[in-house]
């Protein structure tokens, strides 16, 4: 393990690790023992996650790593993961220059194909936000037709440590803009998110239903308007058909 002092506020060390379950496991463990705004990388992990059930895939390639911030800290906790996006966004933005855009609910996508997945938990006192992006790797296996990393992008080596600084960069400088849940970060989400304007398919129990993606709601569900007119809440996406 090694420790590294983080002169960007709120933030104040990074943790590196060589090979772990997940950095959010240890983010967790670490946050119940009182660490706050806290940076935990790993150079490896076995059992990354994604969302729900989903095993995330991360290889030394990529980069992985989790932060954990104090609790009852946001305004819009449920937004968690959508203004965590933007950030994340613009990080790698302002490191690279690849207009990457978001999907709902967590996902950083490159024309369609994913870059990489953001993920956010709320434990009371204190929240974790995990992320991983596809830095180096030169291709992927071939159930991951759809990944692309920065480097299949740019055809030059990135390194992983700028990628994470630019982003813990960009957190610190938004970080009032990010707790208070601004309307500033919701509206670039919008403009920077494709699902806005999207044909769906909404399941009702049993049967399905077609449908508009017309607006994100306060609370960070989607909201879906469907033939009939109706407009319904989503959260989970095992409710929609892309």
């Amino acid at each position: 393990m090694k420790e590294t002092f983080i002169y960007l506020p709120p933030f104040k060390k990074l943790i590196f690790l060589k090979e772990v379950s997940s950095t959010m496991d240890v983010a967790y463990k670490l946050g119940k023992l009182g660490e706050r705004y806290v940076v935990i990388e790993a150079e490896k992990q076995w059992a990354g996650r994604g969302k729900g059930e989903r095993v995330w895939f991360s290889d030394t390639s990529s980069i992985t790593f989790s932060i954990i911030l104090m609790g009852n800290l946001l305004y819009r906790p449920s937004l968690l993961s959508i203004l965590a996006g933007v950030i994340v966004r613009r990080g790698i933005i302002s490191l690279t220059g690849i207009p990457i855009r978001l999907k709902w609910p967590n996902d950083l996508l490159f024309e369609g194909r994913k870059l990489g997945g953001i993920l956010g938990e709320d434990w009371g006192k204190f929240v974790i936000i995990g992320i991983g992006i596809n830095v180096n790797e030169e291709d992927f296996p071939p159930w991951l037709d759809m990944a692309i990393s920065l480097y299949q992008m740019t055809r030059r080596k990135i390194t992983k440590d700028d990628i994470l600084m630019s982003i813990i960069k960009e957190f610190s400088l938004s970080f009032g803009a990010f707790v208070n849940g601004s309307d500033t970060l919701i509206k670039e989400w919008k403009k920077s998110c494709d699902i806005l304007g999207e044909k769906v398919k909404i399941k009702y129990g049993t049967s399905k239903k077609e449908g508009i993606v017309v607006d994100v709601a306060s609370d960070g569900a989607l909201i879906v308007e469907d033939i009939d007119g109706r407009k319904r809440k989503i959260y989970s996406t095992e409710e929609l058909i892309l």
